[in-house]
C-alpha cells in the first residue's frame, strides 16, 4: 500500500498523519517533497504521526532523520507521534548522533512545541545534573528529550 498523508493543525503545528508503508521508493520521496512544500511556506513546527504506517525500512528512517535534521538545521522541529519501538531502534543504528523525539500521546508532542514546558524541562533538568546519552534519547516526554529539543533550538 503507498504511503497516503492527512495534513491537519493543532496550535500552529502542522500534524501529518500517515497510513501505508515508509520505504524504498516513491513513498519514502512522498514525505520528503510534503516536508519540503512545509519548509518552503514557513511551516517549522512538525508532528508526524506514524501510527497508520505499517511498515518503515532503513530507506525511510534515512528519510525521516534527514527530515528533522534539516529542519532542526533552520530552527525548526520534527517530532514523531506513536512509532514502533522496532523503528526507533534501527533509527539510532542509522544516525546515533540524531535525536529523534518520540512521543506516544498527541497532547504531550503538542506540549512539547510549548516555551514553558522547554523552559520547565530545562530547569529541572539542571536542578538534578546533566542527562546525555541514548539512554535518554527516546524517553518520551522526558526532561532529557525536551533538553535535547532546546538545545537544538538554540
Amino acid at each position: 500500500m503507498s504511503l497516503q498523508i492527512a495534513q491537519r493543525e493543532r496550535e500552529a503545528i502542522a500534524i501529518l498523519d500517515l497510513h501505508g508503508e515508509l520505504d524504498l521508493g516513491d513513498d519514502h520521496l512522498v514525505i520528503l517533497r510534503h516536508l519540503l512544500v512545509l519548509l518552503d511556506s514557513r511551516r517549522h513546527k512538525v508532528i508526524l504521526n506514524l501510527k497508520g504506517v505499517s511498515t518503515v525500512d532503513a530507506a525511510g528512517l534515512a528519510t525521516l532523520t534527514f527530515c528533522a535534521r534539516l529542519f532542526h538545521d533552520i530552527g525548526g522541529r520534527v517530532v514523531f507521534l506513536n512509532p514502533r519501538h522496532q523503528d526507533r531502534s534501527i533509527a539510532d543504528i542509522l544516525e546515533p548522533d540524531t535525536v529523534l523525539e518520540t512521543y506516544q500521546e498527541e497532547i504531550d508532542a503538542v506540549k512539547s512545541f510549548s516555551p514553558t514546558a522547554l523552559f520547565h524541562a530545562m530547569t529541572s533538568l539542571n536542578s538534578s545534573g546533566s542527562e546525555r546519552g541514548c539512554a535518554a534519547k527516546h524517553r518520551a516526554g522526558s526532561p532529557a528529550t525536551a533538553q535535547k529539543a532546546a538545545d537544538n533550538t538554540n
